[in-house]
């Protein structure tokens, strides 16, 4: 598989509640989410399937249109002010 296609692997989690000097760090690794999602996904696969020839379209591009879809999301960085908190959410 092509690194460009694969998922964000990880997340940076960075919460700064007011007042604080310094705030909080977390590390997730979204790695382990996949792997808990891959069976549930091949208990899936036969009804994508079932549903791909009722309704006509091409499950092989269309998985790989929805894995695209999730590789767009590396580098993605989200950043939340509000006055009690500051959050920042980097996927990697």
């Amino acid at each position: 598989m092509k690194a460009e296609i694969l998922p964000p692997l990880s997340a940076t989690v960075h919460v700064k509640p007011a007042g604080w000097r310094w705030g909080i760090r977390l590390w997730l690794p979204l790695f382990l989410v996949w792997l808990l999602l891959i069976p549930l996904f091949l208990l899936a696969l036969p009804f994508l399937f079932l549903a791909a020839m009722i309704f006509g379209f091409r499950l092989l591009r269309t998985l790989g249109a929805v894995l695209a879809l999730l590789a767009g999301f590396k580098k993605t960085r989200v950043e939340v002010e509000h006055p009690a908190a500051r959050i920042l959410i980097k996927l990697h």
